[in-house]
């Protein structure tokens, strides 16, 4: 079987929120600008996961390409080692969008969800120990 070949993997956001995306996960999660234009921002973070988002409606993109996410099908979920914890920090951010407050899951994962300002579910995630 043939395969591509690919080194690093990122999602790329259609979203007119640029600047609030790239302020979101810069200011809540401790990622970095590693490109920066007024129609694409891309963003690393220290353990090596990366997020691009891109203006909508760019005329050098394909048609496919220019709607903007509409809000749904995508979680972006990030492992924590104590989700409660983390809950806490987060209720004192203001404005910060918290959709699912901590909970404990029956199958036991700890999480709450977050949606960042391109509307995208974030996930933190506390993974259930066997």
């Amino acid at each position: 079987m043939q395969t591509i070949d690919v080194s690093v993997q990122y999602p790329v956001v259609i979203t007119p929120n640029l600047e609030e995306c790239r302020d979101f996960y810069v200011d809540h999660f401790g990622f970095d600008i590693v490109f920066e234009a007024d129609w694409y921002i891309q963003l690393k973070h220290e353990n090596g996961i990366e997020l691009g988002f891109m203006r909508p409606n760019l005329p050098n993109q394909p048609p496919f390409l220019h709607a903007a996410y509409d809000g749904k099908g995508i979680i972006v979920t990030y492992d924590v080692e104590d989700a409660q914890e983390e809950y806490e920090k987060a209720q004192k951010i203001e404005g910060l969008a918290i959709v699912l407050p901590y909970t404990e899951e029956e199958w036991g994962q700890k999480h709450f969800i977050l949606k960042d300002p391109a509307g995208v579910f974030v996930d933190i995630v506390q993974q259930a120990i066997e």
